[in-house]
Parts: C-alpha cells; structure tokens; sequence
C-alpha cells in the first residue's frame, strides 16, 4: 500500500472543476485549499490501481500545470511479493507506466528481501 501526498497546481479559474474531477478518482482525498490554484490531495494506493499510476495519469490532464510529491508513505508488510529488481530509473520515461508494472510485478514475484530491518550504523557506531 502506498499514500502519496501531492500538491497540483492549476489556473484559479480552473481550480473548482479540478477538485470535482479529483474527488471522482478512487484512493482520493482533497485536503483544505487556499483557492489560488493549489489543491492538496492524499492518494491512497486501491486493489486495482496503485497511487503512483494515478499520479501519473493526472500529471498529464490539461488543466494541470504542475504537480508535486511531497509525502510518499509505502508499508512493505502490506506489499509481500514486491520484487526489488526493478529497474530504479525506468520511472524517468512514465511514472504512471513504471508504477503499473510494479503493481503487476508485485502480484507475480515472491518477497525478494529480508523480512528484518536492517541496522544502520556509521563509523562512530551504531545510529539511535
């Protein structure tokens, strides 16, 4: 499961039509607005879609002008069988189409991690 926190910014005529059309999308949550074409949404990761596709996807709808990540939350236990081999800059051409694959790669592989945490530790010792 992934929840991302965007703010996407719009023209402030444009601003209310965008809201509806964003609070249609599933895993979607508006946050409050100051009405100057910013809207802050919370995309939640659905079974059918994870949240990176659909930031992806509303990247690219006209009335958009810019949108930014400020917030990435994923729960690995949530995410068993998530491969680790793929390919890290594949996101750089399609993040929408990067993040479908992983999504039906995730369905596919078997846990390729260790389940532990790891230790951090520097060369005064270990990080608390």
């Amino acid at each position: 499961m992934s929840v991302l926190g965007i703010v996407v910014r719009t023209h402030p005529d444009q601003q209310a039509m965008l809201a509806e059309r964003l609070a249609a999308l599933p895993g979607c949550e508006l946050g409050p607005s100051p009405g100057d074409g910013r809207l802050v949404i919370v995309l939640e990761s659905t079974p059918g879609q994870p949240a990176a596709a659909v930031m992806g996807d509303v990247a690219r709808w006209p009335e958009v002008l810019s949108i930014s990540l400020v917030y990435e939350h994923s729960d690995p236990a949530e995410d068993e069988g998530a491969p680790m081999a793929l390919d890290y800059r594949s996101w750089r051409q399609n993040i929408g189409a990067f993040a479908r694959q992983q999504e039906a790669a995730d369905r596919t592989a078997p846990l390729s991690h260790p389940s532990e945490p790891m230790s951090a530790t520097s060369g005064a010792g270990e990080l608390r």
